[in-house]
């Protein structure tokens, strides 16, 4: 689960879990990575790492959900006139390049052992929060599975 250690992903993987699948998460900041980790007992790694542990610990890799993203604000993401360079690329990093990892990572898992699995990747747009003009408004880039 790439950015199981908060939030949605979080939830997620407390409901992966208590529906007996075997789990193990991601996370970008390494306190609660380990704080989710040790709550829910799951490895944590990182894709292809993830993918690879699930196979050593659990026998095989049949699923990738992958939940992790978020605003470049601090960046300097916002509206589209007041855009930096680095607030672009934080953004693309967070909801595009890594979704591109770890969606490639768990296709040539796939395709190494002959035959297909499940990605779910998430996305999220709060109702109800304020407007925003620019790239954190729109639709996370990325492929849709």
């Amino acid at each position: 689960m790439i950015g199981g250690s908060t939030g949605l992903g979080l939830s997620g993987a407390r409901e992966c879990l208590a529906a007996g699948a075997r789990v193990v998460i991601t996370g970008r900041k390494a306190e609660s990575l380990a704080a989710a980790a040790r709550e829910l007992g799951a490895d944590p790694a990182h894709a292809p790492a993830a993918i690879a542990l699930a196979k050593e610990r659990f026998g095989g890799f049949n699923a990738l959900y992958h939940v992790a993203g978020g605003s470049g604000r601090r960046l300097g993401d916002g509206p589209l006139h007041e855009l930096t360079d680095e607030g672009i690329r934080g953004t693309l990093e967070l909801n595009l390049h890594s979704v591109m990892l770890s969606n490639r990572a768990a296709v040539r898992c796939f395709l190494a052992r002959g035959h297909g699995g499940s990605i779910l990747n998430l996305s999220r747009h709060r109702p109800g929060a304020r407007r925003r003009r620019g790239p954190e408004r729109q639709r996370r880039p990325g492929p849709k599975t």
